[in-house]
C-alpha cells in the first residue's frame, strides 16, 4: 500500500484539486512524454511536454470481465509522429506505456505522480482528411501478463532450470501412486503407554 506525504494530503483535501495526466512511451532511442497541462511538467528527470487539447485517452471497449486496454490519439501530429507512425510500426508495437497522474498544489508545483496504467502499445495508424491528421495507436494491459500461463511444470528438470542443484523434485516419481500410511489410534495407544 502506498503512503501519502502531508503535502499531498493537504492538496487533496483542499478546496480546489490540481492534477495532469504524465503519459510516458518508452521508444527505443526517443521517448515522447507528453503531459494533459498546457505547461510542461518535470517528473524524475523527464520532461513532460504540455499537449493540452491535442490528444486524448479513451478505455478500448471490451467485454465485462475482461482487461481494459486503452486508445490514445494525438491530433495535429507533427511529422517526426507521423513518420514513426508509418515506417517504424514494428518499433511501436511492444512498446512500454506508463500513465501517472500527477498531483499539484496551488503553485502548479508537482507534488506526486502515483503510476494509474501500465501496458504495451499494439497498432498505430494515420488518419487524415487533407487538413488534419490524428495518430491512433491501441494499447494492452500489463494486467493481462497475469492471465496468461507459464511454460513451466513442477518437474526436476525445470526446478533445476531455475535453481540448479535443487533436488526438491528428484524424488517426486518414486513418491507417484504410493499410499500414504498414517499412523492408527492403536500406535499412538502403545507409544503412550496407556
Amino acid at each position: 500500500m502506498r503512503s501519502l506525504s502531508p503535502a499531498v494530503l493537504t492538496a487533496l483535501n483542499g478546496p480546489v484539486l490540481y492534477v495532469a495526466q504524465l503519459i510516458y512511451l518508452a521508444f527505443p532511442g526517443v521517448p515522447v512524454a507528453l503531459c494533459s497541462a498546457n505547461f510542461d511538467i518535470v517528473f524524475e528527470g523527464v520532461t513532460y511536454r504540455g499537449a493540452a487539447g491535442l490528444g486524448s485517452i479513451k478505455p478500448i471497449n471490451d467485454s465485462p470481465g475482461e482487461v481494459k486496454g486503452l486508445n490514445f490519439e494525438l491530433a495535429g501530429a507533427s511529422p517526426e509522429s507521423i513518420a514513426l507512425a508509418l515506417d517504424d510500426a514494428d518499433i511501436v508495437q511492444g512498446t512500454s506505456a506508463i500513465i501517472r497522474t500527477a498531483i499539484l498544489d496551488a503553485n502548479l508545483v508537482l507534488l506526486d505522480a502515483p503510476v494509474d496504467w501500465t501496458g504495451r502499445l499494439d497498432l498505430m495508424s494515420v488518419q487524415e482528411d487533407g487538413e488534419t491528421c490524428t495518430i491512433p495507436v491501441s494499447a494492452e494491459s500489463s494486467e493481462l501478463d497475469l492471465l496468461r500461463g507459464t511454460p513451466l511444470t513442477y518437474s526436476s528438470a525445470d526446478q533445476k532450470s531455475l535453481y540448479p542443484g535443487d533436488l526438491a523434485f528428484d524424488f517426486q516419481e518414486f513418491q507417484l501412486n504410493k499410499p500414504l500410511v498414517w499412523a492408527g489410534k492403536q500406535w499412538l495407544i502403545a507409544l503412550n503407554g496407556r
